[in-house]
């Protein structure tokens, strides 16, 4: 199955899965921005660039520090706005 950068490489059902109550508590709390919350999931690229955006829209200002950070560390190519440093292609 061939992915873009911009979706998911995990499969469908893995998804799914991980976005059910359950499943986002079985989940490593390091697949997570907020840890503790276990909020805005960074488990792959494409998650990153939705907690960032997410963030954006509806994070107070500590919590936008926080994203971004985790994003800029777990993800060094994506920049804050969404685009990838490497291809220079944005949302």
């Amino acid at each position: 199955m061939a992915t873009s950068a911009r979706h998911s490489p995990l499969s469908a059902a893995t998804n799914a899965r991980r976005n059910t109550k359950t499943g986002r508590k079985a989940m490593p709390a390091s697949d997570f921005a907020l840890p503790k919350q276990k909020a805005y999931r960074i488990d792959d690229a494409a998650h990153a660039r939705d907690a960032l955006a997410r963030v954006s829209q509806h994070g107070t200002s500590q919590e936008k520090a926080q994203v971004r950070r985790a994003v800029a560390r777990k993800y060094p190519g994506i920049t804050q706005t969404g685009t990838s440093r490497k291809t220079g292609k944005g949302k």
